[in-house]
């Protein structure tokens, strides 16, 4: 496995994170359920504590679309 590979492999895990703990919060609202709040924190906490991986395309891409809402 490249180098590259590797980095795109790591980029879609903690997308996939992301959207795993958007769902489990969404099961917790509709179950109450704890069990699905500590995971979706956790799958969000992944996301936010390692999305300085994210290559910086990613990342300005995003940041242009909220510079260009704000105008």
């Amino acid at each position: 496995m490249s180098k590259k590979e590797r980095k795109e492999t790591l980029e879609m895990a903690i997308w996939i994170n992301l959207i795993i703990g958007i769902y489990n919060l969404f099961i917790f609202a509709n179950m109450d359920s704890n069990f699905h709040l500590v995971l979706g924190s956790l799958n969000i906490g992944v996301w936010v504590f390692n999305r300085d991986k994210l290559s910086k395309f990613n990342m300005n891409w995003i940041g242009d679309k909220i510079r260009h809402k704000q105008k």
